[in-house]
């Protein structure tokens, strides 16, 4: 095989690798989404419960559309 081959050969079986290693870099990135839509979080709901530390909060949308967090 010539050099130039092996080296075609090499770019070939090392492509699928890199991609696969970008493709899961890109999946941890989806799971820590720091955004979120209130309409998805509520799903037309007026209240919703968090869970955090054990503590309950409940998180709330005002007849003016403010959110309201409280323990």
């Amino acid at each position: 095989m010539t050099p130039l081959a092996n080296r075609q050969k090499r770019r070939l079986t090392l492509a699928p690798a890199v991609r696969s290693r970008n493709s899961c870099a890109d999946r941890s990135a989806a799971e820590q989404k720091t955004e979120f839509d209130s309409r998805e979080l509520f799903s037309g709901l007026k209240q919703i419960n968090i869970l955090h530390n054990e503590e309950t909060y409940r998180l709330s949308i005002t007849k003016q559309g403010k959110l309201i967090l409280t323990k």
